[in-house]
């Protein structure tokens, strides 16, 4: 039997709404585009041949919901969104779904590329506990991703299984029956947000299949909320991070940088004062969540959360006010810069996973609980480091939309090449790229401490904590040497690090004249010397997750 959905039209309606310049489904692109003729023509001849080849593998007589979604560009608040933390990201590029729904639990996952994405299908009721509720979702996804863990048969479906199970396991009794039983969908997604870059190419599908959800089936989430869902829902895939990605991809403005904070989620923008853009460089190797980055990035979550920990016991009178990294602050504690440093002082270098335990038996269940998410490092969690990147990240995230509103470049630059100096893993030394060490041992923190409290303006300048790097360092050679090429371009304001890391993209805020030039010299001294092709381009922020309701 048919399944009536608001929003869904016969694909000959859409071919023609699509082809019609001056149809809404035109004005509505025009707005997403931010007014940008070059980029609606794009995103238009993207969606027509999404739905083209829905018709051609599922059938010409069918109607359709059309959903779009974008990837996002992380340009100062890295790593720190899952510890409270601001992020001020623009949303870029395009992610089409096409799809109706079914009248059985059966989900068919197709892509335009289907040489690169394989088709893959489910069954919503194979993949959930029979008989019973998830109780924990974060154990159960944990306990998935090592049952499937070698399983190379299920891959980019993974991300659309992520949003339909989360959801419907929301809608399941205690007993294990299903209180609103989730339908199944025929689905056709195509996209142009590189992967495994950085941008979240992975977190757009799980907002599409999402939005799908949500208008098939009639369900109501309060937009303060989806995001935080949706950053839960992709624990399926094995990663913890936040939710900030997908509240990027949710509020998304053309033309405009977002500024995020959580817990609880607001929303805030600023523009890119005129004359500006952004270049977006991907230096060609893949950044990988499924694969061995995933202890990387579990392990740096683990030691903001045991660095945490153990603040709170270092310094007992402060431990009620310190439920984030976030609230590692001076502002916040009513406190001097000089008492955040003699904190960070307090932590461990680093630490094995029984020096946690020694340090921290009442916390045993929960430490025992972040140990799962990831195999134990090889040098121990490196806590001080880290947890002195997110506490400064966090001062620089703030920083961001007074700085674009008072037009100050020099230091919205600043705060993007210190954010990556605490990704770094080399520097240039004359001609040499050599390794940088971002470890901070207790004397370099004295010296900081000293710096702070010497009354010198200059001395004390140059040790204030925004101007900290720390240590998440999550870069690569060819990441560092992407951004030190930029940096040493005419018109360069900033440029750093985007995504988790260990692979990727940077983004580079630069003069608009000068744009086509920084391109030029990264290829110059990068791609063409790697015998790579040219993955640099100019990037234009535009809107974010919608239904193409027309």
């Amino acid at each position: 039997m048919a399944v009536s959905t608001p929003g869904r039209w016969p694909i000959g309606s859409w071919l023609h709404l699509i082809r019609d310049q001056d149809s809404a489904f035109g004005g509505k692109l025009h707005h997403i585009c931010g007014g940008h003729p070059d980029l609606k023509d794009e995103a238009s001849q993207m969606c027509l041949r999404a739905i083209e080849a829905f018709a051609d593998r599922y059938g010409p007589d069918r109607s359709v919901l059309v959903v779009r979604s974008a990837g996002r560009v992380n340009v100062v608040g890295t790593h720190i969104d899952h510890r409270g933390g601001s992020v001020n990201p623009i949303t870029v590029k395009h992610m089409w779904l096409v799809v109706e729904p079914r009248d059985d639990d059966r989900v068919l996952a197709k892509n335009v590329e289907s040489s690169q994405f394989p088709d893959e299908q489910f069954r919503i009721s194979d993949c959930l506990p029979a008989g019973e509720k998830i109780h924990d979702w974060d154990t159960w996804c944990h306990d998935e991703f090592e049952k499937r863990r070698h399983d190379t048969s299920v891959t980019w479906s993974n991300y659309i299984r992520a949003a339909v199970l989360y959801f419907q396991h929301l809608h399941t009794n205690d007993d294990g029956r299903f209180t609103r039983a989730i339908k199944g969908m025929n689905m056709m997604v195509y996209g142009n947000i590189p992967r495994a870059a950085g941008l979240s190419s992975s977190s757009a599908v799980v907002m599409l299949a999402t939005e799908a959800v949500l208008r098939i089936n009639a369900l109501h989430i309060e937009p303060a909320d989806l995001a935080e869902h949706c950053g839960r829902a992709e624990w399926y895939v094995g990663t913890r991070g936040g939710f900030s990605d997908h509240a990027a991809i949710i509020s998304g403005k053309p033309n405009a940088i977002l500024h995020l904070t959580a817990f609880p989620m607001t929303v805030d923008s600023a523009a890119l004062p005129a004359g500006y853009g952004f270049v977006l460089a991907n230096c060609l190797v893949e950044a990988k969540k499924q694969a061995g980055a995933r202890n990387a990035f579990n392990s740096r979550v683990a030691a903001y959360v045991f660095g945490l920990m153990m603040i709170r016991k270092n310094f007992p009178e402060y431990a009620g006010r310190l439920r984030h990294l976030r609230d590692v602050n001076p502002e916040k504690l009513a406190v001097d810069e000089a008492l955040i440093l003699r904190m960070v002082k307090s932590l461990p270098m680093a630490a094995s996973r029984e020096d946690v335990l020694k340090t921290m038996p009442e916390c045993e269940p929960e430490v025992r609980h972040v140990f799962r998410s990831h195999d134990e490092p090889e040098n121990g969690y490196p806590v001080r480091r880290v947890c002195l990147y997110g506490i400064t990240e966090c001062l620089r995230a703030e920083m961001v939309p007074q700085c674009l509103r008072a037009g100050d470049m020099k230091t919205f630059g600043d705060l993007i090449n210190t954010s990556h100096d605490g990704d770094r893993v080399t520097k240039l030394a004359g001609r040499q790229r050599v390794p940088v060490d971002n470890s901070y041992p207790d004397e370099r923190i004295d010296a900081l401490i000293s710096d702070l409290e010497s009354g010198d303006p200059e001395r004390v300048s140059r040790a204030r904590l925004w101007r900290q790097g720390g240590g998440y360092n999550v870069s690569l050679p060819q990441i560092d040497t992407l951004v030190d090429t930029a940096l040493a371009s005419p018109g360069v304001v900033g440029a750093g690090l985007v995504g988790a890391g260990m692979g990727g993209c940077i983004v580079v805020v630069v003069e608009e004249e000068h744009a086509p030039a920084v391109i030029e010299n990264m290829a110059e001294q990068y791609y063409h010397p790697n015998n790579l092709p040219v993955k640099a381009e100019v990037v234009t922020p535009v809107g974010g997750l919608c239904t193409m309701d027309v």
